[in-house]
C-alpha cells in the first residue's frame, strides 16, 4: 500500500460519482416538467422513492460482491447501470422516468459501495477518511450543479442532449474502473452481521441521522424547484444556486466544526437547525413569503451537508468492526427511512394543494431524530 492517496482511483471514481450526482440532481427539473404535463405529484415524486429503494436493496449484495470479486468491478457495474439509466431517462415518459430512477438507485448503491471500499483498501488508514470524503464531495458537487443547472439546460438544449452528456461522464468512470489495480478483499460475513448494529439505540440513531441528511437531501432535490415555482416573487434559479452552494460548502464546514467541537456536537446541533429551517420552508410556502423561503432553502443546504461527514466518522468509529458492514447499515437505514417521503410530499400536495404540509412533516421527522440522538448517543461517542 502506498503512503499517499490513490490518485488514479480517486480520479476514475471521482468522475463516475460526479456524473452520478449529476444524474440524481437532475430529477427535480424532470419532476417539474412532469407536473407541467399534468402528472399527479405523488406519481412524479415516486421516481425518487424508487431511487432510494434501489439503493436499499443493493447495498448488502454489493458489499458481499466486493468480498468475492474486485471492488473496482462492482463499482464499474454500478456506474454502467447509472450511465444506462441516464440514457433511459431521455425518453421523458412516466414509465421510462420511473424505470430510469430505479436503475439509477441500483447503480448508485453498487458504485458507492464498490468505490468506497476500493479506495479504503488502497489508502493508508490515516488518509482513508480524506479519500472517501473526496469521493462523497464529488458526488455532492454533481448533485448540486445539476439541481441548479438542469432547469436551464433542459430548457435550452433539451433533455436528451443534457442527459447524454451525463451518461458520458458516468461512462468514463465505468470504463476506467476495471483498469485499476486490485485491492484487498475482506472475508465474507453472515447476513446477520448487517442486522446486529440495528439492535442498539446507537445504531438506529446513527442510521436515522443518515436518513435526515442524505435521505432528505434526495427528497429536497426532488421537490425544491416545483415548490419554489409555486411562490410568487421567488427567483428560482438563484435560490437553487444558493442551495447548491451551501450544500457543497457545508460538507467541508462539517469537518472544520468537528475538529473544534467534536463529531457528536456537530451532528446534534445540525439536526436541530435542520428541523428549524425545514419548518421555515413550510412557513415560507404557507405564507407565500419569498424572503423566508429562499433563506430557508439556503439554510437546508447547510443542514443536510454539515453533519454528513461527522455522522459517518462516528459510525465508522463505533457502529461495527467491519467497515463494509458499517457502510451498508448506514446506507440501508438512511434510504429505508427516507424512501416514502418523495412520494408522500407529492401526495400531500395533491390533497392540500401546498408543499407546506410536506415540508412540515419532514421538519417533524428530523426533530424526532434529534430527540432520539440526544438520548441514544452518549457523550463518549464524541465531544
Amino acid at each position: 500500500m502506498s503512503d499517499e492517496l490513490p490518485r488514479r482511483a480517486l480520479a476514475v471514481f471521482g468522475v463516475g460519482l460526479l456524473g452520478m450526482g449529476l444524474a440524481v440532481g437532475s430529477y427535480g427539473a424532470a419532476v417539474a416538467r412532469l407536473l407541467e404535463r399534468g402528472v399527479e405529484p405523488g406519481l412524479a415524486g415516486f421516481g425518487m422513492t424508487l431511487f432510494l429503494l434501489g439503493q436499499l436493496v443493493v447495498v448488502a449484495p454489493a458489499d458481499r460482491a466486493t468480498r468475492t470479486r474486485r471492488s473496482a468491478w462492482v463499482a464499474a457495474a454500478g456506474l454502467a447501470a447509472g450511465a444506462t439509466a441516464s440514457v433511459l431517462s431521455t425518453g421523458e415518459t412516466v414509465g421510462t422516468t420511473l424505470a430510469a430512477r430505479a436503475l439509477l438507485g441500483l447503480g448508485q448503491g453498487a458504485a458507492f459501495v464498490g468505490a468506497m471500499k476500493h479506495v479504503g483498501h488502497r489508502t493508508p488508514s490515516r488518509l482513508v477518511a480524506t479519500a472517501q470524503g473526496l469521493l462523497g464531495a464529488l458526488f455532492t458537487l454533481g448533485l448540486a450543479v445539476a439541481l441548479a443547472a438542469a432547469p436551464v439546460t433542459f430548457a435550452t438544449v433539451g433533455v436528451p442532449a443534457s442527459m447524454a452528456v451525463v451518461a458520458v461522464v458516468i461512462a468514463v468512470g465505468a470504463v476506467g474502473a476495471p483498469l485499476l489495480a486490485t485491492a484487498e478483499d475482506g472475508p465474507l460475513v453472515p447476513f446477520r452481521s448487517y442486522l446486529a448494529p440495528l439492535r442498539s439505540p446507537v445504531g438506529l440513531a446513527l442510521g436515522l441521522g443518515n436518513m435526515a441528511t442524505f435521505g432528505f437531501l434526495m427528497v429536497a432535490t426532488t421537490w425544491y424547484e416545483a415548490a419554489l415555482n409555486g411562490v410568487s416573487g421567488v427567483p428560482t434559479t438563484p435560490a437553487l444556486v444558493a442551495f447548491a452552494g451551501t450544500t457543497v460548502v457545508g460538507r467541508a464546514l462539517g469537518g472544520v466544526l468537528a475538529a473544534r467541537v467534536g463529531d457528536r456536537a456537530v451532528v446534534r446541533h445540525s439536526l436541530l437547525a435542520l428541523a428549524v429551517v425545514l419548518a421555515g420552508m413550510a412557513a415560507g410556502v404557507y405564507y407565500d413569503s419569498a424572503v423566508v423561503l429562499v433563506a430557508a432553502v439556503a439554510g437546508t443546504g447547510f443542514g443536510f451537508s454539515v453533519p454528513f461527514g461527522p455522522l459517518f466518522a462516528l459510525a465508522f468509529s463505533n457502529l461495527a468492526d467491519d467497515a463494509g458492514v458499517t457502510l451498508v447499515v448506514m446506507l440501508a437505514v438512511g434510504n429505508a427511512g427516507a424512501l416514502v417521503y418523495p412520494w408522500l410530499v407529492g401526495e400531500l400536495v395533491s390533497v392540500t394543494s401546498t408543499y407546506a404540509v410536506g415540508f412540515a412533516a419532514m421538519s417533524a421527522t428530523v426533530l424526532g431524530v434529534w430527540v432520539l440522538w440526544r438520548t441514544a448517543i452518549p457523550s463518549q461517542y464524541g465531544a
